[in-house]
């Protein structure tokens, strides 16, 4: 179960599950709209449950709303995902004060991941379901928006090569990408070079010119871009 928050005070409320729904919340689905589940330690309130939370909710709490023995109760693995992407948290040190936080909020289990890497994000996330308990998962990476620094190369889809499979439209729900008969297309000036449609494409046909750059690499570029 995905629940929790993911919008910010500049676009209003999001659910998590809304960030991938091509149209947005407005356009969220019920059976993917679901509420914080509720149970206890006991007796959790689902298998599975990632709670998103912005950085600055979790810097603020004392323990009451996102504390370890609350998150127990929402899932026999609960992993409270912390989007560590505003101005505030982009430098090394405010990320690790970060992960202080939720030592003190009582997770033992801290992990830190750059959200753009997808194959190492999913890797991590499925051994911390495999290992089951409460979780706290940072994922670090900088706001789209902040990246006013450097305008980071737009990635291009190889219209020819496209099949139309809109795969990449509908996991991403990127603003830049749509569909134009017969093929994807990604605006260049709303790209922000995130690569998230490129991983996806099963037919490779999305290029991005950090094709041979590392995870690494392509999250100090987004810092970089970001100003920090």
């Amino acid at each position: 179960m995905i629940c929790g928050e993911a919008g910010c005070p500049a676009v209003g409320h999001v659910h998590p599950a809304a960030t991938a729904c091509p149209g947005g919340q407005a356009e969220l689905m019920s059976m993917y709209n679901k509420p914080v589940p509720q149970g206890t330690p006991e007796e959790p309130g689902s298998v599975v449950c990632a709670h998103f939370v912005l950085d600055a909710d979790v810097a603020a709490d004392d323990g009451t709303r996102f504390g370890a023995e609350q998150l127990a109760g929402e899932g026999a693995c609960a992993i409270l995902c912390v989007m560590a992407s505003s101005k505030v948290f982009l430098s090394e040190g405010a990320v690790t004060d970060l992960g202080r936080h939720l030592q003190r909020l009582g997770y033992s289990s801290i992990a830190l991941a750059d959200p753009l890497d997808t194959a190492g994000t999913g890797d991590m996330l499925r051994e911390l379901v495999e290992a089951g308990g409460v979780h706290a998962l940072v994922f670090a990476s900088p706001c789209a928006q902040l990246q006013r620094t450097a305008i980071l190369a737009p990635a291009e889809v190889e219209r020819v090569s496209c099949v139309g499979c809109m795969r990449c439209v509908q996991i991403t729900a990127c603003p830049a990408l749509s569909f134009r008969p017969p093929a994807a297309f990604i605006d260049p000036d709303a790209c922000a070079g995130c690569d998230l449609c490129s991983d996806y494409c099963r037919t490779r046909v999305i290029l991005t010119p950090r094709a041979d750059m590392t995870p690494a690499q392509r999250h100090a570029e987004r810092l970089a871009a970001a100003g920090a």
